[in-house]
């Protein structure tokens, strides 16, 4: 699949904990600020609401040093199968287009025996680097959230 052609961001990834220790880590704030954002970024405030419109805010800082500020709202939330939640997409994402419109993220949590499989589909985006920087990001989050858990 060629996820650029449809700028939409899909990463399949299977974590070595429950559904819904993997879940709670995308709900609860102490958790995600553990390990979201890709190495040499981090989050020093999270504010979450996980339930159908609530909100979500996030403020953290870039591995060069700058801050950014993120908020969204929940759309769906079904513990521990899915989440669903808007993301800003803003020109200080790195990106060259799309400013002040929202992408949407959709995770789905699926449990594999004792594992637990995540389908993290993020967009649309209206330019590639806009996808680049986010498939990036997304891909250095989700490491560092296997190996929180891990830990």
């Amino acid at each position: 699949m060629d996820n650029i052609a449809t700028n939409t961001v899909r990463i399949v990834r299977t974590f070595d904990a429950a559904p819904g220790r993997v879940f709670d880590a995308w709900t609860d704030a102490e958790q995600f600020k553990a390990w979201m954002c890709p190495p040499g970024a981090g989050l020093d405030h999270c504010e979450l609401d996980p339930r159908p419109g609530g909100a979500w805010f996030v403020r953290g800082f870039a591995p060069d040093g700058s801050r950014f500020e993120k908020g969204g709202v929940y759309v769906e939330v079904k513990r521990p199968e899915r989440l669903v939640f808007t993301w800003p997409y803003r020109l200080q994402d790195g990106c060259t287009g799309g400013e002040g419109r929202d992408t949407t993220v959709d995770i789905t949590f699926r449990a594999v025996g004792r594992r637990t499989e995540v389908t993290l589909v993020h967009g649309p985006f209206t330019d590639a680097s806009g996808f680049n920087n986010h498939d990036d990001g997304w891909k250095g989050s989700l490491d560092k959230l296997a190996a929180w858990l891990a830990g």
